[in-house]
């Protein structure tokens, strides 16, 4: 084989393309990473998912500071994090995870190319470096995982390129810690960064047009969280919309105007309003390659576009946009391509994870749309403020809910919202997808005192309602 063609050339640096080419190179192919960056690791790494996380544990670490006293502890108070110490982490982070990527792809033999990818035909990839010089790469297969940006609608003349409005992928540019800021969108982004400006001390305003925050999650979640976010004292602003954006002399701030004719005056304003597909200068064109309203690239069940030897997973076809799949999209298609069985996973049987303060997990369907489906449920419900080790912890905020069908006994969907969910929700997971029964979490024993044991409480709730 040429030094310059390979088996299938992933464009992008994120986890959708890196678990590909890993995969790929397992068994046996040759593999070329092409990322436009000097660093791998894509949004994911870099304004995404890792530093997120990390700003949510600072975040945490500085609010149980403050809840020292729960255990009889005395320490001293601080009032506000400083821009250095929120960002200290997150950098930490961001560092060690680019060496963690760049060395898995030695480890695996994964050819990396530095450069801008753009197809030229189904078989040819042109690759441009920063000088400007150009080389094209032969392929097999080609898969497209470019990642998503922020979505900035054009109509609405938001002006951006101030210092004072930032989008969330802008936000690790910030130059000042912020006093007050307004979150316009309250979805899964502008919930967790909401959650914590506010758990630094930040005040928030919150908007969103829909009618309740996270309106996709169950209702009964959704309103859970409405009430710790307010207890936080995060001022929530739902069917709203701003109409206006007035900058104030000197750089003092943002004065927003609603639909409602409400004045709200902030620090910065972070936009939320969810992600368009990096789809531009690829040459999908090219070889006919359809994009929706979104800029998202449109595939099958086994993620292939209508070129049926070009690919594309992770963000850049839209939902759900979690890490978590689109590594498993990516190892999908490697097995795909190249006979390796994948197995397909269904949408009620991926988890989702929310880095608010507390955490939101879900795996399976919410209590509405069992409702539309016709289903015969059931509901069982723990309180983690009934919990011992919650009480011990002082982790008493949220709750389990788990969802069965009453025929069959099969567990359908569990909801948590707790400090610790995003781990928790691992033993609901691994019994809606084995297809277990209720009664699994009644008859089994667990550690005691663990936060797991909320199944259990909750399983035994469900299991009351039915007498």
């Amino acid at each position: 084989m040429s030094i310059n063609r390979f088996d299938i050339i992933a464009i992008g640096g994120g986890p959708a393309a890196q678990k590909c080419a890993i995969q790929a190179t397992k068994m046996g192919k040759k593999v070329a990473l092409i990322e436009k960056d000097p660093y791998l690791g894509g949004g994911c790494v870099h304004y995404g998912t890792i530093p997120s996380k990390a700003l949510q544990e600072t975040s945490r670490f500085y609010r149980n500071l403050n809840l020292s006293t729960v255990h009889g502890l005395q320490t001293p108070h601080i009032d506000q994090l400083t821009l250095s110490e929120l960002m200290h982490r997150a950098s930490t982070v961001i560092e060690k995870e680019e060496d963690v990527t760049r060395e898995q792809m030695i480890q695996n033999r994964v050819t990396t190319l530095t450069g801008w990818g753009k197809i030229l035909d189904p078989h040819k990839v042109e690759v441009t470096d920063s000088g400007g010089r150009k080389k094209i790469y032969e392929t097999d297969y080609i898969l497209v995982a470019t990642g998503s940006s922020p979505r900035r609608p054009a109509n609405e003349n938001i002006p951006f390129e101030d210092g004072l409005i930032y989008d969330s992928d802008g936000l690790f540019s910030i130059k000042n810690m912020p006093s007050s800021i307004a979150v316009i969108g309250a979805g899964i982004i502008g919930s967790e960064y909401a959650t914590i400006f506010s758990h630094i001390g930040i005040k928030v305003h919150l908007f969103d047009s829909a009618d309740r925050i996270l309106g996709f999650l169950d209702r009964e979640i959704s309103e859970a969280m409405t009430g710790y976010m307010k207890h936080a004292g995060i001022l929530i602003y739902t069917g709203r919309s701003i109409q206006n954006y007035n900058k104030l002399p000197d750089g003092k701030g943002i004065e927003l105007t609603t639909n409602k004719g409400e004045q709200i005056t902030v620090n910065q304003v972070l936009i939320s309003r969810g992600r368009v597909g990096n789809v531009d200068n690829l040459g999908l064109e090219t070889v006919g390659i359809s994009v929706n309203d979104r800029k998202q690239i449109v595939v099958n069940e086994n993620y292939q576009t209508n070129v049926p030897n070009i690919y594309a997973c992770g963000d850049v076809i839209g939902f759900p946009s979690l890490a978590s799949v689109s590594m498993y999209q990516g190892t999908y298609v490697a097995k795909h391509i190249f006979g390796g069985a994948p197995h397909p996973v269904d949408s009620d049987d991926f988890p989702i994870g929310i880095y608010t303060l507390p955490e939101i997990a879900t795996i399976g369907p919410s209590e509405e749309v069992l409702k539309e489906r016709g289903i015969d449920y059931g509901v069982g419900i723990a309180k983690f403020d009934t919990i011992t080790r919650a009480q011990i912890s002082g982790d008493s905020d949220g709750m389990v809910k788990i969802l069965y069908d009453k025929p069959t006994r099969r567990v359908l969907g569990v909801h948590i919202i707790s400090d610790k969910a995003t781990e928790l929700i691992a033993l609901g997971q691994c019994i809606v997808n084995l297809k277990g029964p209720i009664e699994y979490f009644t008859e089994h024993i667990f550690n005691y005192p663990t936060m797991i044991g909320a199944y259990k409480n909750a399983a035994f709730d469900a299991l009351h309602k039915e007498k």
